[in-house]
């Protein structure tokens, strides 16, 4: 389902300051890349400091809500989201309250990520995932000992 926003509403969302900066960075033409993606947008954000920050805004449980690789994103929204939102909605892009998932595309996401680690990382990060996650234990548990059969 379509949300419906606009530039008002952002701005009242986010406070007149955070709505100040995410139009100074939108006006200097600091936002590139922009496009729809998992219900949201996602762009690329160049601070004043000429620093590129990747940033994914959408609607999540009926709130706006950002993600930056920026210090700032430790609250909803950033600056550099803002910017993002202000472009989507000057372009047209459409923001849905429901994320569609594309677990392929997220498969093959995860195999890039996984094949940039060295062999150490890689074993490290299986071995905390399976302390966190018993089904993930037992799918590593039970695929070691196919492995083994071998």
């Amino acid at each position: 389902m379509a949300v419906r926003l606009d530039a008002d509403t952002v701005s009242s969302l986010v406070g007149p300051d955070l709505a100040r900066v995410g139009r100074e960075h939108l006006d200097q033409g600091r936002v590139f890349e922009l496009g729809a993606d998992d219900g949201g947008v996602v762009a690329t954000v160049l601070d004043s400091g000429r620093k590129e920050y990747d940033v994914w805004v959408g609607v999540v449980n009926g709130e706006l809500t950002g993600e930056c690789d920026c210090t700032e994103a430790e609250a909803t929204l950033c600056g550099h989201a803002v910017a993002v939102t202000l472009a989507a909605l000057e372009d047209g892009i459409p923001f849905t309250s429901v994320t569609e998932q594309d677990d392929e595309d997220d498969e093959e996401r995860f195999a890039e990520l996984a094949a940039s680690l060295t062999f150490d990382q890689l074993v490290d990060l299986v071995a905390r995932q399976a302390v966190a996650d018993p089904d993930f234990a037992d799918e590593l548990i039970a695929l070691a000992e196919d492995d083994g059969e071998e």
